[in-house]
């Protein structure tokens, strides 16, 4: 069964590490094979307040244990340090929803 990572992401500073993060990350999620479902800020907020002046990011993975592995693996965490100082992240790996 699929799994989704979903990351909810307020950049306060870009740094350049971070436009490298979004690269690197990229790579390594299509090498891992996962895909992008949602990348970037909302193109509308109808109600609240939570997603104004955010990204998210919800990537679909094969499985739950493949999305986990994917952020506790090594070549994953040795790119995180490039985002530091560059926002606040928050982000939660789901199952996907029985039909």
């Amino acid at each position: 069964m699929a799994a989704y990572q979903v990351a909810i992401v307020k950049i306060t500073n870009p740094t350049p590490g971070f436009k490298e993060y979004v690269k690197k990350a990229a790579e390594l999620t299509a090498k891992a094979g996962a895909t992008y479902v949602v990348r970037g800020p909302a193109d509308e907020v109808p109600e609240g307040d939570v997603l104004k002046g955010v990204s998210v990011i919800v990537t679909k993975w094969p499985s739950l244990e493949a999305a986990k592995a994917f952020y506790h693996s090594a070549e994953y965490q040795a790119i995180v340090p490039l985002r530091d100082g560059s926002g606040v992240y928050d982000l939660g790996i789901y199952p996907e929803a029985p039909v």
